[in-house]
């Protein structure tokens, strides 16, 4: 996989888990417990793990990168 379909894979997922929050915001489920932990334990944390690679692509390319 390049480097560029990698990116746009992460900027999707990215949008997607942001517009879950949404849902937890403004929907009438951020009162089911079983919907909170998941945003909490889950969803948040995928967030910024990907907003970080995404932010320090180059980075986490270096740290990823096989060696031959």
């Amino acid at each position: 996989m390049n480097e560029a379909r990698l990116r746009a894979i992460l900027r999707w997922i990215h949008i997607i888990l942001g517009l879950t929050i949404m849902c937890y915001v403004y929907s009438p489920w951020a009162t089911k417990a079983s919907f909170q932990i998941f945003i909490k334990f889950i969803v948040v944390p995928a967030i910024a793990i990907t907003g970080i690679w995404i932010w320090k692509f180059s980075a986490f390319n270096k740290l990823f990168r096989r060696k031959h």
